[in-house]
């Protein structure tokens, strides 16, 4: 067994690639060069990329086929941390040479729950409110609980007839289907930390408190802050990926919409028919589009970019199908659903913080608030609109040169810079 070092973060500890149709096991752990896992508030499964050194033609003989077993064992004796993680190596991305005899082999990885999806096509009724037809799912195809955070879908129960398409299709289109009685979707999502499959609408989301107490801030000074704490929340790389295109966004639905809704049976027609995302969303100081903005001396606000017509057929609450509302004026809120995930896109930002946060207390970022400083050009000097409490919609763990970071992709819906007394994640009472 190998001994950690104090200049190590981490350690891959016996790491097993086993093709058990052969009977063959083999520990990989010292072979490994870089390991990448990734956690999505869209993704109910978690995945990764692993690199491997082979200079001993070990992976070229195993004749490697998208179909090998991997148990990951990472250690971190600082922290007293182990994490274990079972998956599929299921495609090779690339081979290089490296040296005179050996490659460097770039595989693909995915949960097993991940395989067992593409294998399986179904075709049958389900019959329920939405978190319980997930719940069902889960439990029957990939024998996983279900984790409702927060509050139930405000839809009533309905029944769903999926056309031999896989769990995680089926999945996704009843998650669509989901909103609160708002119009705030639903995420459904693995993460690493959590043998459970989560379901969290966006309004339990930013209605939380962000994790962090003092904000991860980006400032080049705090790397070489001899506070230990301060370089814990200093954010070593900050890249913006929001495009801030107001014209995408009113294509998409983001900002300004006309949603028409006539039942065949009844003849009844919706009566609001109109919906700016500023009704259900704070959007003080133009956070998410000027509002003063005219254009042929007409405001956004009075503009239809983004119409639609929905034709439903149905007589009763008690026959309620996939696309049906007990109220007709309910039928918004899959507009207003639609337009919240597309507005997340416009302030979204890659941050990468040390990867030690994530060792201490089990800590799931993804799916929650947190509060990050972000400076203005002119040095000590915070960007008040920039800066606040971030949704983190996807993560990124790294481990490479005995280094552990995280990447996270976060998205910003309003201007809020509100402190918060939460728990920090890294068990300090004052971070």
């Amino acid at each position: 067994m190998s001994i950690v070092t104090s200049s190590s973060e981490f350690e891959f500890r016996e790491v097993i690639l086993s093709i058990p149709e052969k009977g063959i096991e083999v520990d990989i752990s010292l072979s490994i060069l870089e390991l990448s896992l990734y956690e999505s508030v869209n993704v109910p499964y978690t995945a990764g990329q692993i690199l491997c050194a082979d200079t001993q033609n070990i992976f070229q003989e195993l004749q490697m086929d998208g179909t090998e077993r991997l148990e990951l064992n990472i250690i971190s004796s600082e922290f007293e941390y182990v994490f274990t993680r079972k998956f599929i190596i299921t495609r090779t991305i690339g081979k290089v040479q490296i040296g005179e005899s050996g490659h460097a082999y770039n595989f693909y990885i995915a949960e097993e729950s991940f395989f067992t999806d593409v294998l399986n096509k179904i075709s049958r009724a389900y019959s329920g409110k939405p978190h319980e037809i997930i719940k069902n799912i889960l439990s029957a195809e990939f024998n996983k609980e279900l984790n409702l955070i927060g509050k139930e879908a405000a839809q009533a129960p309905f029944t769903y007839i999926s056309p031999f398409i896989s769990p995680f299709h089926i999945i996704d289109n009843i998650r669509k289907r989901s909103c609160d009685r708002n119009g705030y979707p639903f995420f459904v999502y693995a993460s690493l930390n959590d043998d459970k499959i989560r379901m969290k609408s966006l309004s339990d989301i930013i209605e939380t408190q962000p994790i962090n107490k003092i904000p991860f801030t980006y400032s080049t000074a705090q790397n070489f802050n001899a506070d230990r704490k301060k370089q814990l929340t200093n954010i070593e790389g900050y890249e913006e990926l929001g495009a801030n295109d107001t014209a995408e966004l009113l294509l998409k639905g983001a900002v300004q919409n006309q949603y028409n809704t006539l039942n065949l049976s009844t003849n009844q027609r919706n009566q609001n028919t109109r919906f700016n995302i500023t009704e259900i969303l704070d959007a003080k100081d133009n956070s998410i589009f000027n509002k003063d903005f005219t254009f042929n001396d007409k405001k956004l606000n009075e503009y239809n970019p983004n119409v639609i017509f929905n034709l439903v057929n149905y007589t009763t609450a008690d026959e309620l199908g996939y696309h049906d509302e007990a109220d007709i004026e309910k039928h918004m809120n899959k507009m207003k659903s639609n337009s919240l995930i597309a507005a997340l896109e416009k302030k979204k930002i890659n941050i990468v913080l040390p990867g030690v946060l994530n060792y201490l207390n089990d800590v799931v970022m993804v799916g929650e608030q947190i509060l990050i400083n972000l400076p203005k050009h002119n040095a000590g000097v915070i960007d008040e609109v920039a800066s606040g409490p971030y949704i983190v919609l996807q993560t990124k763990h790294m481990f490479t040169d005995n280094k552990y970071t995280m990447g996270l992709t976060c998205s910003k819906l309003t201007n809020s810079t509100d402190e918060t007394i939460a728990i920090s994640p890294v068990g300090y009472s004052d971070l």
